[in-house]
C-alpha cells in the first residue's frame, strides 16, 4: 500500500498590501502621512520641512522592519514584534516583583478539609478558574470553569495511540478516523464544543533505575547463595531489554466558548456554575464516545485529584503524576519566577532545587509533503527529555473552512503575481505552499468536512538554564526534522506554559 502525505498550506499576514500584517501596515502608512503633514506644515523652512518629512517615515520603517534582540532573549525580532511582548513581561514585573508565590501553605484549610478561596489562586500567565466536579459515565471528573477567557473545559486521559508502532495503513485508518471525531463537532453549528486539544506529557525517566537495582541485588544477602549461572543469566537479560523509564501520557481536552447556546443549556439542567458544569459533563460523554469510535482507549475523565497532579508535575517533574492525593489549592507550585527573559523557574514548597521551564511556538508547518507519523521526532525522538507537546485544532463549518481557504488562496496568488511584476524569482516553497491550499480547499468542497486551524506549543523541563539551553537546541533539531519550525516564546514564557497545560489556550 503506498504511503499516505499530507500537506500544510502556509500562513500569510492578510493585510491590504504587502506580506505585512495589517498593524504593520498601519505602522507604515501612519509614519508616511505623519512626514506629508509635517512637511506640508513646516514648508516655509526647507530644513524643518526635510527632517519633518523624513524622520516620521524612517522611524515607522525601523518599527516594522529594524529587528534586534534585548538582552536575555535568543531571537531577533523587530521592535513592533516585540513591543506586545515586553509590555506584558513589564505588567508581570509589577504585578508580582517577578515571583509568584502560592498563598496555599499559609491559607490551610477549612474545618471541612476544603482549601479557602484565599488560596485557590493561579500563577502568573494563568487565567483565573474555577474547578467543578461533576460525573461522566458513573466516574468522577471536573469541569474548568474560565471566566476571564469565556471558556468552560474538560479533559479525558487517553491510552496511547502507538502511531510510531503501527503499519503505515493503520496509520492512515486511525488519522482518517480521529478526522471524522473532530468533524463530527466541527461541522455543527450549534454545537458548543470546537476546540479539541492533544497533549502528550513525557515524564522524568530514568535509565539507570534498572542497572541499580541489579548492583544492589548483586549485594543482598538473599541472592548469595543464588548459582553463578543464575546471575549471568539475569545479566544478560537485562543488557537485551531496553530499561528507559520514560512514560508516555496522553489527554484530550475539550473547549467549549461560553456562548447563550452554553448557558441556556446550562440553565436547563442546574443553576450556575453547576449547570453549565453538567452540560460540560454531557459533551464529554460525547467525546468520549466519538474517542471509542475512532479506537482510541479511554482510560478516564480527569477528576481533582488526576488534574491537580497533571498541572503540577507540568511545573514540578519531582512530583509523581500518578499521586492524586494532592489537593486542588496546591495544583500550582511554590514559586514561579518569571524574570528571567528566557526560561520560566519554578520550586516546590519545601524545595531548595527549582526547575526550569521554556515553551516553543510552532511558526511554521510542514510546506512538503509528510507521512502521518511525521512528529514521531518530537514525541518519541528526545529519550530522557521532560517535555509536552500540545497541539489545539479550532474548528469550523466546512462552509467557513472554504471561504478561509478562498481568502488565503487569493493572497497567495496575488503574493506571486507581485513578484513576476518584479522580476523577482518565486520562492518554490512559495508554489509548494500554495498548492496544498488549492489541495486543500478541493478536499473540504468534495468531502464536506470540517475545517480547522492548528497551533502547536512545545514545553521542556530541566534542572538549571545550561542544560535548558542544551535540551533547546536538541529540540530544535528534532523540530526541523519534522518539517516544523518553531520558536521560543522569549520574555513569556510564563504565559506560553499554559499552552501546553489542559485548559486549551494558545490559539484566538
Amino acid at each position: 500500500m503506498s504511503s499516505r502525505t499530507y500537506q500544510f498550506g502556509k500562513h500569510r499576514p492578510t493585510g491590504l498590501v504587502g506580506r505585512r500584517d495589517l498593524g504593520e501596515q498601519v505602522v507604515l502608512a501612519g509614519g508616511a502621512a505623519a512626514g506629508l503633514i509635517c512637511g506640508f506644515t513646516l514648508q516655509s523652512v526647507p530644513v524643518a520641512a526635510g527632517l519633518g518629512l523624513v524622520v516620521p517615515i524612517v522611524l515607522a520603517v525601523l518599527v516594522v522592519y529594524a529587528p534586534y534582540r534585548p538582552k536575555g532573549t535568543m531571537h531577533r525580532r523587530t521592535l513592533y514584534r516585540w513591543w506586545r511582548i515586553k509590555r506584558y513581561h513589564r505588567k508581570a514585573l509589577q504585578r508580582t516583583g517577578g515571583v509568584w508565590v502560592s498563598p496555599a501553605v499559609e491559607a490551610g484549610v477549612r474545618a471541612d478539609g476544603t482549601p479557602p478561596d484565599a488560596a485557590l489562586t493561579e500563577p502568573e500567565g494563568v487565567a483565573g478558574m474555577t474547578w467543578v466536579p461533576v460525573t461522566v459515565r458513573g466516574q468522577q471528573a471536573v469541569v474548568v470553569l474560565q471566566p476571564e477567557s469565556r471558556c468552560v473545559t474538560a479533559t479525558l486521559e487517553v491510552a496511547s495511540p502507538g502511531l510510531g508502532g503501527k503499519e503505515v495503513g493503520e496509520q492512515v485508518v486511525a488519522l482518517e478516523r480521529w478526522g471524522e471525531l473532530l468533524d463530527a463537532f466541527g461541522n455543527t453549528e450549534e454545537h458548543p464544543v470546537k476546540r479539541i486539544q492533544v497533549l502528550a506529557r513525557q515524564l522524568k525517566s530514568d535509565p539507570q533505575a534498572h542497572q541499580r537495582f541489579i548492583k544492589q541485588r548483586d549485594e543482598s544477602r538473599a541472592t548469595a547463595s543464588a548459582p553463578q549461572w543464575l546471575r549471568e543469566s539475569y545479566d544478560t537479560l537485562a543488557n537485551a531489554v531496553s530499561t528507559s523509564a520514560e512514560e508516555h501520557r496522553y489527554y484530550i481536552t475539550a473547549h467549549a466558548k461560553f456562548t447563550r447556546d452554553l448557558a441556556a443549556d446550562g440553565a436547563a439542567r442546574g443553576t450556575g456554575d453547576e449547570g453549565v458544569a453538567a452540560a460540560m459533563a454531557a459533551y464529554m460523554e460525547e467525546l468520549w464516545a466519538r474517542c471509542e469510535d475512532a479506537d482510541l482507549s479511554v482510560i478516564a475523565p480527569l477528576d481533582e485529584g488526576r488534574l491537580t497532579a497533571l498541572v503540577r508535575n507540568s511545573y514540578d517533574p519531582d512530583h509523581p503524576i500518578w499521586d492524586t492525593e494532592l489537593p486542588q489549592a496546591h495544583a500550582f507550585p511554590r514559586n514561579v519566577d518569571v524574570r528571567a527573559g528566557d526560561h520560566v523557574a519554578t520550586r516546590a514548597a519545601g524545595s531548595t532545587e527549582t526547575w526550569c521551564h521554556a515553551t516553543a511556538a510552532v511558526v511554521a508547518w510542514p510546506t512538503t509533503p509528510v507521512g502521518p507519523d511525521f512528529l514521531s521526532p518530537l514525541l518519541i525522538g528526545m529519550p530522557d527529555v521532560i517535555r509536552t507537546v500540545a497541539i489545539t485544532q479550532d474548528l469550523e463549518p466546512n462552509d467557513k473552512a472554504v471561504e478561509r481557504m478562498l481568502s488565503e488562496d487569493t493572497n497567495n496568488q496575488a503574493e506571486m503575481h507581485r513578484d513576476r511584476q518584479r522580476g523577482k524569482n518565486i520562492d518554490p516553497r512559495d508554489l509548494i505552499a500554495a498548492s496544498a491550499t488549492g489541495s486543500r480547499g478541493m478536499a473540504l468542497a468534495a468531502s464536506g468536512a470540517a475545517g480547522s486551524a492548528v497551533v502547536g506549543y512545545i514545553t521542556v523541563s530541566t534542572r538549571s538554564p545550561e542544560e535548558l539551553e542544551r535540551v533547546k537546541r536538541t529540540t530544535a533539531s528534532r523540530a526541523r526534522n519534522a518539517h516544523l519550525r518553531i520558536e521560543w516564546l522569549d520574555l513569556e514564557h510564563a504565559r506560553a506554559i499554559a499552552n501546553t497545560l489542559p485548559f486549551a489556550g494558545g490559539i484566538k
